[in-house]
């Protein structure tokens, strides 16, 4: 596996313990591990809000199942920035994963969890549109979550190596 590849899964896993703009990062560490076991087929840990948890093991195992009315009774519960945050890390988590099991190595373990405060950076210029959560810009898959720049911004940096290099 390339350096770049290597680096790039590392630092996806430091990231995802690292407070976020809505999450602890005990928080999000706790998302990415029910995105793990929702995959396996493990029952939740329950350190999570319910809708968080749900949001996490549906994502990561069944994405065809969200639904707009889906996400409307879990943002109604969590908002859209927890909800988007939570898209991200999972997005990423499932990704990284799939890869290392593509190539047959074991998954990253999860870090520790960074000290800290959510920073509460959401994108005020947010609108809703075509997309079913509040967007920057144009309805793409590039604006998905720009809603919380600093996942959307770790998701473009995580698909470079990702796709890019190959």
């Amino acid at each position: 596996m390339k350096p770049e590849v290597t680096d790039n899964l590392v630092r996806t896993f430091a990231n995802i313990a690292a407070p976020g703009a809505t999450w602890t990062g005990r928080e999000r560490l706790a998302i990415a591990a029910e995105a793990r076991r929702g995959r396996s087929g493990d029952p939740p840990l329950g350190t999570l809000p319910a809708e968080a948890t749900e949001a996490a093991r549906l994502l990561a195992d069944r994405p065809a199942k969200a639904r707009r009315r889906w996400v409307e009774d879990l943002v109604a519960g969590l908002g859209y920035p927890r909800y988007v945050e939570i898209v991200g890390i999972v997005s990423r988590v499932v990704a990284a994963d799939s890869f290392r099991e593509a190539l047959g190595q074991a998954v990253e373990l999860l870090p520790e969890a960074v000290a800290g405060e959510p920073s509460g950076e959401i994108a005020e210029e947010a609108r809703p549109g075509k997309g079913w959560v509040p967007m920057v810009g144009g309805t793409s898959i590039t604006q998905a979550l720009s809603l919380v720049p600093a996942e959307n911004a770790e998701l473009e940096r995580f698909h470079g190596p990702m796709y890019l290099t190959f």
